[in-house]
């Protein structure tokens, strides 16, 4: 009754069971489970698929302890594994499991006992969830036929396998230390990886499932060992290392068709001033977001052909992590403001943005966004609101302010923004007579793996076309919107897929600075998304393994590219505010 309450109250703390029963092909071995604060219920509760427990018969009890100087009174076989196993079994909760018994103990005088034991819990050793098998001190190979059909073992010889009866093998185990001396950090040397290779093959040809044991315990060598086929992960952190597995596959993304890069001709004069302004902002796209797309793109991207490059501090005023609302606010007015707050100081006043600043000064505006227009990046550029879900507010200032036209996502407020911007599809729009709106979208464009295709570098080529068809200088904002959502999701291939998405927008952006050589381009982010890092991949065949810190936004700093006339004048480490004054003082407007 005890261990039935026990149980009550652990799941009580982690949740329902059913979250954590569901099995993956790579499966947990927990390692000296005994020691566990809660022994067996932390490990199954966090769906381990092999639990050990070390035992030593003294007296006529099986004790749960590594050597029989460490016994604790109470800390038996019974009381901590199988009565927890028969009252699961009883309430039908029971999922299948390992049980790995490890003898400390004279093999043949404990193993009596143990089938003694299991005898008495007969729903346990007739039912077909449990395997119990035999570790440690063992009986001689020839004699594992003489015990019974709930009885199994863990053969730990490679050399015998070729020419032994496996029937009641249930796991072949070898020590990894016999193959390499590698700590889980880095990767093992070529030949210590020959010689665990072969050691996997010679188990895994025998149709058994294979473990090593004294592992080293890190999320590397999880990883590692899994790919290379290991059956059960052994590991002293079963919680850490099933949760890690259970993404890995998810984590991991390999790009089928490499995308087309352009290189920038340089052929402009960087001491002139630009006429126009084309700043892309990746939102959440911080380095290893980049480089996951480069080593995707097997080495390759756009913009890590620009040589002009900065480091950007993204605060907000309000708290070390900016949100979009602060960042884009930062980058379009030069004032740090308070996360949420929409082109509005601490104090909640309107501030000028550079959509204000260059409209009154006669240059077309623009956004391209694959979020909704009223989204916080973009509406950063024309609105002025204490708060970012301030939807009709937003609207209201959108439909007051200097910008001539956007192509964004958004449609489901059409009728409201209609009254000033009249709508047009896109291959209608061939130019601006009063502010103008294109809809991708009713909320959101929809994200490269729900479908939108090449629809964002399309829209960048189209604003542009359009600009240039005028008379007048240009500042055009343009928003990688959805990297952030990856970020949040925690998804490495909607980041990498995004990312690259980006760079055919900014291949788009190059392009046209390239043909007129008075445009400057500059490419940031608003904050980096979810501390990603890459773990693991290869340049040759595209592949990327990421890993995450967080699902929220993080205070690293995101890099900056600049190309164009004045764009040496971006290189350094400074402010987000700085991109405001950096931007007028290349156009000579401050």
């Amino acid at each position: 009754m005890k261990s039935a309450l026990l149980f009550f109250f652990f799941l009580l703390l982690i949740g329902p069971i059913t979250n954590v029963h569901g099995q993956t092909s790579y499966k947990v071995h927990s390692h000296n489970d005994y020691a566990q604060e809660l022994p067996f219920w932390f490990a199954y509760s966090n769906g381990a698929s092999s639990i050990e427990a070390d035992v030593f018969l003294k007296n006529g009890i099986l004790y749960v302890t590594h050597a029989e100087d460490e016994i604790m009174e109470g800390h038996t076989l019974g009381k901590l594994y199988l009565d927890r196993l028969n009252n699961l079994e009883a309430s039908g909760e029971l999922r299948e499991l390992q049980l790995l018994i490890d003898f400390k103990s004279e093999a043949y005088t404990t193993l009596e006992k143990l089938e003694e034991e299991l005898r008495t819990y007969p729903s346990l050793i007739n039912g077909d969830k449990i395997k119990f098998v035999i570790s440690g001190n063992r009986p001689q190979p020839e004699e594992y036929q003489n015990y019974p059909d709930f009885i199994w073992f863990d053969h730990q010889n490679l050399e015998e396998l070729d020419h032994m009866d496996l029937s009641k093998v249930a796991l072949i185990s070898s020590s990894y230390e016999n193959y390499s001396v590698w700590n889980g950090y880095g990767r093992m040397t070529a030949p210590d990886l020959d010689k665990v290779k072969k050691a996997i093959a010679k188990a895994k040809a025998s149709g058994k499932p294979f473990r090593f044991w004294a592992t080293p315990d890190t999320k590397t060598a999880w990883a590692r060992l899994a790919k290379l086929g290991v059956d059960y992960i052994n590991t002293d952190k079963p919680a850490r290392a099933k949760q890690y597995l259970d993404k890995l596959d998810e984590n991991t993304f390999k790009l089928e068709d490499t995308v087309d890069v352009y290189r920038p001709k340089y052929e402009y004069d960087a001491d002139t001033r630009p006429t126009n302004i084309i700043l892309m902002i990746g939102d959440g796209n911080g380095l290893a977001q980049i480089s996951s797309a480069m080593i995707a793109n097997k080495g390759n991207l756009t913009v890590t052909g620009l040589k002009n490059i900065g480091l950007v501090k993204t605060a907000s005023a309000d708290d070390l992590i900016t949100d979009s609302a602060a960042g884009a606010s930062a980058m379009a007015t030069g004032t740090k403001t308070n996360n949420r707050a929409i082109g509005v100081d601490p104090e909640d006043n309107a501030m000028t943005n550079l959509v204000d600043v260059l409209g009154s000064k006669g240059f077309n505006t623009a956004i391209v966004t694959t979020d909704a227009i009223y989204g916080a990046t973009p509406s950063s550029f024309y609105a002025h609101r204490a708060e970012r879900d301030d939807t009709p507010g937003l609207i209201e200032d959108l439909k007051g302010s200097q910008l001539d036209f956007f192509i964004a996502g958004g449609e489901k407020y059409k009728k409201s923004i209609q009254e000033v911007y009249t709508s047009k599809k896109m291959e209608a729009f061939n130019d601006f007579i009063g502010p103008t709106g294109i809809y991708l979208g009713d909320n959101k464009v929809p994200s490269i793996s729900n479908g939108r295709g090449d629809a964002l570098p399309k829209s960048v080529a189209k604003a542009l076309s359009v600009l240039e068809s005028e008379d007048q200088p240009f500042f055009l904002m343009v928003e990688g919107a959805q990297i952030d959502n990856g970020g949040h999701s925690n998804s490495t291939s909607d980041i990498v897929r995004e990312m690259l998405d980006f760079d055919r927008a900014i291949a788009e952006a190059l392009k046209f600075a390239d043909t007129g050589k008075n445009t400057l381009v500059i490419i940031t982010a608003d904050h980096e998304t979810s501390g990603f890092g890459i773990v693991g991949g290869s340049l040759e065949d595209g592949t990327v393994q990421g890993d995450f810190l967080t699902v929220d936004h993080t205070g690293i700093m995101v890099p900056l590219f600049s190309y164009g006339p004045q764009a040496k004048n971006f290189n350094g480490v400074y402010e987000n505010t700085d991109i405001f004054r950096k931007i007028l003082a290349a156009l000579d407007k401050n």
